[in-house]
């Protein structure tokens, strides 16, 4: 094995490259279903944002539990995943703040504003769920 192939092996099989994948794929569909409720559907982009984060927090939970993190601190998924939910409501209230304020004080475009937030949310995201609830 080459030098470099061994960087990208070992890159690959770190927990916050395995949540970078994970979360790439949830926030792409979390990006198509506000696109689509809100262009296609005609619904407000804030309820759009709302029910798009919300498939976000069931991806990003099993996501979590079978593939990125490998250490798990309650082994019950009643005692987990009410608190993977409340870390991501908190999540989901800094997401709809910060994408109304950009949208109606920065006169930023919705889905521009999206990543923006999803950006900034994603690294505080994982240090609090890998804090809270993923290591011994």
């Amino acid at each position: 094995m080459t030098p470099i192939s061994k960087i990208v092996y070992h890159a690959s099989r770190t927990e916050f490259t395995r949540y970078f994948w994970a979360g790439s794929l949830t926030f792409l569909v979390d990006f198509l279903i506000l696109l689509l409720l809100t262009e296609v559907g005609g619904v407000n982009y804030l309820w759009s944002n709302l029910a798009a984060v919300s498939v976000g927090i069931v991806m990003s939970y099993l996501f979590s539990v079978k593939w990125i993190f490998l250490d798990r601190r309650y082994s019950r998924v009643v005692f987990e995943f009410p608190i993977f939910v409340l870390i991501c409501v908190v999540g989901i209230l800094l997401n709809e703040t910060l994408l109304w304020a950009f949208v109606e004080f920065g006169n930023i475009h919705y889905l521009v504003a999206k990543v923006v937030v999803a950006v900034a949310i994603f690294a505080i995201n994982f240090l609090v769920k890998k804090i809270i609830l993923f290591r011994r």
